[in-house]
């Protein structure tokens, strides 16, 4: 508070300004408070840094990450969606592989921790219920070769679709039936903003 330059009362009110170099942060917190209460807070972002270097690496060629969020909320094409799908989910940290071969999910992920996860995707509503099918069977499929080359059995199972979650009542009870997490618009948004870090 006490860095701030106070300008003159203009309109009812006073101008201040304040200039702090934080040169190893790429984000920053800024709270106004009168006393012991918060009027605002507000966080700057510098888009030349992030703590995700996925994030860097993609942005460097992708400004904004405006082709994959295209991909991912807007174009009709399933191919780029799930093409879209895959780029996310290397920005927060998974690895995918798209598969080529058609007999097969659209994308198989190794998470984090190692685990496998078995990703299908739609832009329409009404090829949920095939896609979920499909996943059961896929996933199952997978779980038992696995467990006949003595590996962990563990396949997990996602079923992404951008309509928002309102408009799927009936398809997120089937998928939960299923042991199928459901990613709807509303998982997508919240990725978006979680790329960064």
């Amino acid at each position: 508070a006490d860095k701030i330059s106070w300008g003159r009362v203009k309109n009812s009110r006073r101008p201040g300004v304040v200039q702090i170099k934080l040169l190893q942060s790429d984000s920053v917190l800024v709270m106004l408070m009168i006393e012991k209460a918060t009027v605002r807070r507000q966080w700057f972002v510098d888009s030349a840094k992030a703590r995700n270097n996925r994030y860097l690496a993609v942005q460097n060629f992708d400004k904004d990450l405006r082709m994959i969020r295209n991909a991912v909320m807007d174009s009709p094409e399933s191919s780029k969606f799930e093409n879209g799908i895959a780029a996310l989910l290397f920005l927060l940290g998974f690895t995918p592989a798209v598969q080529l071969e058609t007999d097969s999910p659209d994308i198989v992920v190794v998470t984090p921790s190692g685990k496998l996860t078995l990703v299908e995707c739609t832009t329409r509503t009404s090829d949920i219920a095939t896609k979920i099918g499909k996943l059961v069977d896929r996933r199952g499929g997978l779980s038992k070769y696995l467990a006949s080359s003595g590996h962990p059995a563990e396949v997990n199972a996602v079923l992404v679709c951008r309509s928002p979650i309102d408009q799927l009542p009936a398809q997120a009870s089937e998928a939960s039936k299923n042991k199928i997490l459901l990613v709807t618009n509303e998982d997508l948004v919240a990725a978006f903003d979680r790329v960064r870090s």
